[in-house]
């Protein structure tokens, strides 16, 4: 018997990701288009480049390593971090495409077991993505500047990051509140950008395994229920096929749509992650600053994991289909129904798996490569030490 209640709109799981590219000046508002233009061009000039770009060009007068060392630890994920967040922008239209798609997907399930897989299992897979970048970002922001005051107490006071300003942050007070000011508002921002581009790819490959999970269910009973004749049987097969393609739209427009900002994340994150444990190892001196580069190490590796957790589930629920298809009782069906289920079959023989760039596949070998990586980096630091 079908369950009449359906699954609620995939928006309200990406409500959070909406919010922050309009605050962010992404999503124009229609009742202030003027305004809100002017709004989006100072707040991305202002902190989605001058951010990064004050970094970097502070790379320039800096003269000990432990300077250079610590503006690397910032400057290179912010830099990356832009270009995922600008990527995903100019894909917009993709994004609210892969919406409406998911919805369509949501619209097939319509028995009570389904319901409940739906909301007891794939929905809190994408929420446990989410909330565990709110707690890397709140923790990071707190760490960060609850450091840099008790340090500013207890020794001296310094700014987050040695960078480029136009005049001197430590020659007056107004001077260093100004910096400091526009070092922590652009860490929010940047925080906010890394929510968004970072936990998008890993939520879309949870939904995808778990739609992928039930397709595989709803193709396996077909055929077994007396009461249905085998046009009955034909029309649920045609839908699920429908269904199997649109998982492969969805997978590929989700490629097309963080390819570009994994790619980078993949190739930038051991050399990140192996800058941070250096600087730990040999010049951060007390417990406060310990803490902080704990968490910003954790918030490193978890950049990557979510994406690759769930794309290798992604690939082991596609993996299961093909016996799901088998598993029907096709053979009380009639010849076309066979025929569209072999080519069903040819199509899931296909290895569907996430890659990015042409190179990287996208799966937890290579989240555990990108930390061998960065152990590397730190073992050839201890080498030339």
């Amino acid at each position: 018997m079908a369950f009449e209640e359906n699954p609620e709109s995939v928006g309200s799981l990406f409500r959070t990701h909406w919010i922050v590219w309009k605050c962010l000046g992404q999503v124009p508002d229609p009742r202030y288009p003027k305004l809100f233009k002017v709004y989006a061009v100072l707040l991305n000039v202002g902190f989605g480049l001058g951010y990064p770009l004050h970094l970097l060009l502070g790379q320039l007068g800096l003269q000990t390593l432990e300077e250079v060392l610590l503006n690397l630890t910032i400057s290179v994920p912010v830099a990356v971090c832009a270009l995922k967040f600008f990527n995903i922008w100019r894909n917009l239209r993709k994004v609210r495409h892969l919406e409406k798609m998911f919805n369509t997907l949501n619209t097939r399930i319509n028995q009570r077991d389904e319901w409940i897989y739906y909301r007891k299992v794939t929905i809190p897979n994408a929420l446990k993505v989410l909330h565990l970048f709110y707690f890397i970002c709140v923790g990071t922001a707190l760490a960060s500047e609850l450091t840099l005051l008790i340090m500013g107490f207890a020794y001296e006071w310094r700014l987050m990051y040695p960078a480029y300003f136009p005049f001197d942050p430590y020659a007056t007070t107004g001077g260093y509140v100004v910096a400091h000011t526009f070092q922590i508002i652009g860490l929010l921002v940047q925080l906010a950008e890394n929510l968004v581009s970072d936990t998008y790819g890993g939520m879309c490959l949870a939904l995808l395994a778990g739609h992928a999970h039930l397709l595989g269910k709803r193709v396996a009973i077909i055929g077994y229920d007396k009461q249905k004749t085998e046009m009955d049987n034909g029309r649920e097969l045609a839908d699920c096929i429908v269904d199997h393609n649109m998982l492969f739209d969805c997978h590929s427009i989700l490629g097309e749509i963080i390819g570009i900002g994994m790619f980078a994340q993949i190739i930038s994150a051991s050399l990140i992650m192996g800058i941070v444990v250096i600087y730990m190892v040999f010049y951060v001196g007390n417990a406060f600053e310990y803490v902080y580069y704990s968490i910003y190490l954790f918030g490193c590796a978890m950049e990557v994991f979510p994406t690759c957790y769930y794309a290798t589930n992604f690939e082991f629920e596609f993996d299961k289909l093909t016996f799901m298809l088998f598993s029907c009782n096709w053979m009380d069906q009639s010849q076309s129904f066979k025929k569209s289920l072999m080519i069903s079959i040819e199509q899931s023989l296909k290895t569907r798996s996430f890659r990015v760039g042409g190179m990287f596949r996208i799966n937890l070998q290579i989240f555990f490569a990108t930390c061998k990586g960065a152990y590397s980096v730190l073992a050839l630091a201890l080498k030339f030490k």
